[in-house]
């Protein structure tokens, strides 16, 4: 089974790249962590405003034992214009039909 963290930015204009490079310094961190697979350098959508993260993990257990902690999900950080958009996704095959 795969898992993936993918999670959604918005930040203020004037912030997007010291965002788009705490990502890339956070990812740096993790390629090392038992349990993940890899991380993907953030992407901005096409229209610039959101800049996604995605990291692939062996598993949701070895995500969340990685110490990652997500923040309250209505939550704003400061320098960004809304709270963050999370995805926790597991392979198809391994979830079943609902």
């Amino acid at each position: 089974m795969s898992f993936i963290f993918m999670v959604f930015h918005w930040p203020e204009p004037d912030k997007r790249q010291a965002l788009a490079q705490s990502m890339r310094e956070m990812g740096k961190g993790l390629a090392g962590t038992a349990g993940c697979v890899g991380v993907e350098p953030p992407y901005f959508t096409e229209e610039g405003d959101c800049l996604v993260g995605i990291s692939k993990w062996v598993s949701k257990d070895a995500f969340f034992a990685s110490g990652i902690t997500l923040r309250p999900s209505d939550e704003v950080i400061p320098g960004e214009t809304r709270p963050r958009a999370r995805y926790l996704l597991q392979e198809a095959e391994a979830v079943s039909a609902r």
